[in-house]
């Protein structure tokens, strides 16, 4: 079977929409840092509608299983990745999974560094119902990422991203992937895991670096490990499998590390 053909993507496109989507995510920075102007109100509607609906909130609750977005992202980023054996087009999608990992830990570094409030149900200065899905307040309150910030979120970057990059090499394997990470994080926001901002941002952040990845000199990278899969192909794969259950394992690595932090 011959592999479809991917879109032929010019170094100024990329560049373009890379400087877009970093423009948007200045300006979620900005609207995150001043939360009364839009995510507040907005966080206080959503959540009074939120404890309305018990099968809405059921139904969100199951969206945002960090192991089952993981798990499909993943098997979505694996079913390309075989799908393709042009060296080009498996060199944009190496790419853009870098770009994901690095964006992740752009947001990192922001989230320690921007003074964003909490996420919604941990912020005091709201007093929001917590849905019931989610558990006991109580034990809510007393987890390791109480009253920590959400702004931009790690793992919604990192799945995001990776969404994005396998969107633009296989674009309705990448819409599949899009629309399921888009879907759970607007139940996060529906819950109150996230504010508005929160969500955008993340996908700001992470959009502008997957087109970044996509102009000619970093390409350059996807090449140099596609370089590795045809010289040692079982250490590459030996790796490439421990990283995507490292990325659906996320959450909980996380929390484990958090821990042995405190």
């Amino acid at each position: 079977m011959a592999e479809p053909m991917a879109r032929t993507l010019p170094d100024s496109h990329c560049l373009t929409y890379a400087t877009a989507f970093c423009l948007i995510f200045v300006g979620t920075i900005f609207l995150a840092l001043n939360p009364d102007l839009i995510d507040r109100p907005l966080a206080k509607a959503i959540n009074i509608v939120a404890s309305n609906q018990p099968f809405a909130t059921r139904l969100a609750s199951g969206a945002i299983n960090s192991t089952a977005e993981g798990a499909i992202v993943l098997s979505l980023l694996w079913y390309c990745w075989f799908s393709l054996v042009g060296p080009e087009s498996r060199a944009r999608l190496v790419s853009g999974v870098c770009a994901a990992v690095l964006a992740a830990f752009v947001a990192h570094f922001l989230q320690g560094s921007l003074p964003t409030p909490p996420k919604p149900i941990f912020d005091s200065a709201l007093g929001l119902h917590i849905p019931d899905v989610l558990g006991d307040a109580a034990v809510l309150r007393s987890s390791p990422f109480f009253g920590s910030p959400g702004f931009p979120s790690e793992r919604a970057v990192l799945f995001v991203g990776l969404a994005i990059a396998i969107l633009l090499v296989r674009f309705e394997l990448g819409l599949i992937a899009v629309a399921y990470t888009l879907a759970a994080e607007l139940a996060r926001v529906y819950l109150g895991l996230h504010y508005p901002t929160n969500a955008l941002g993340s996908l700001a952040l992470a959009a502008s670096l997957a087109w970044l990845s996509q102009a000619r000199p970093s390409l350059e990278l996807g090449a140099l490990i596609l370089r590795w899969e045809r010289g040692a192909a079982p250490s590459f794969y030996l790796c490439s499998f421990l990283g995507s259950y490292l990325v659906i394992a996320f959450e909980d690595l996380r929390e484990v590390a958090k821990r042995l932090l405190l």
